[in-house]
């Protein structure tokens, strides 16, 4: 059970803490773009066993880069630029391309610098499943020692309902992006991007008692709905880490019923590192 976003909010870098010191959770990825990441950093001696990774970020933040290095990536704010279909596009320029690549080294010097030992990879809104874009990804992990990559399809059946049905053409576009590269051995499948945001006790418990035999990710969102510095934040991210749902995730991450759930299907809670 595995948490983006540590290091985006100290609202939610709470409620990973409490999520893996209470409740199921088991990993999250580490994002070096925002200011909460020094917070996370804090919080290090308290999440011994927690498996870390890195949530890279192309789209969401500043840049580690010296901005003269990445000025393909950003918008007119110095931000990294938000739209998706920006980073589609810009994918097909090799000099962007270049500028993925030292952003990216430079985003996981910084988490290693501070203290993360990293296991595994993923990305904002799964940026790195844009195919040439996953291609700089993957070398890039690779060559820092980083086994596993998030392959960010979902099985098409077995879900509970959806209350954003804009979220399957989030699968659609992904799992066609995914059919142009391949998924380089991965062992673990993944669930998170139907109902990214809204993984509630009810859903929880729909997947632990459905999925089938084998390991996966459940990827969720806690946070505690606050949201103390927003200066490099974009007005729906905003928004989002300020949604009902973020503290709905906590609690469901932490219900006594969804361990139950767990304990009952004789499901072990495992990290990256124990695959």
């Amino acid at each position: 059970v595995h948490a983006d976003d540590f290091g985006v909010s100290c609202g939610a870098n709470t409620a990973i803490v409490d999520s893996y010191q209470r409740g199921l959770l088991t990993s999250t990825s580490v994002m070096a773009t925002l200011p909460a990441l020094g917070h996370a950093t804090d919080l290090l001696p308290e999440v011994k066993g927690l498996g870390f990774g890195a949530h890279l970020s192309l789209n969401l933040g500043r840049p580690v880069a010296p901005p003269s290095a990445v000025g393909l990536l950003l918008d007119r704010d110095g931000l990294l630029e938000y739209s998706y279909a920006f980073h589609m596009y810009r994918s097909l320029n090799k000099e962007y391309l270049r500028q993925v690549q030292i952003e990216l080294d430079a985003q996981l010097a910084k988490l290693c610098d501070h203290g993360f030992v990293l296991g595994h990879a993923d990305s904002q809104q799964h940026v790195h499943m844009i195919p040439r874009i996953r291609d700089v990804v993957a070398e890039t992990v690779e060559r820092w020692g980083i086994s596993f990559l998030r392959h960010s399809v979902e099985p098409w059946t077995g879900h509970p309902s959806i209350g954003r049905p804009v979220n399957l053409l989030k699968c659609a576009v992904v799992a066609s992006f995914a059919s142009q590269r391949p998924s380089h051995g991965s062992r673990v499948g993944f669930i998170g991007l139907r109902h990214t945001g809204r993984m509630s006790a009810d859903r929880l418990v729909h997947y632990l008692t459905r999925l089938d035999h084998g390991t996966w990710e459940i990827a969720v969102h806690p946070g505690t709905g606050e949201l103390e510095d927003e200066t490099a934040l974009h007005r729906p991210i905003a928004d989002y880490l300020r949604h009902k749902d973020r503290r709905i995730e906590w609690e469901a991450l932490t219900s006594d019923r969804v361990r139950g759930c767990a304990d009952a299907g004789c499901i072990d809670l495992i990290r990256f590192s124990d695959v």
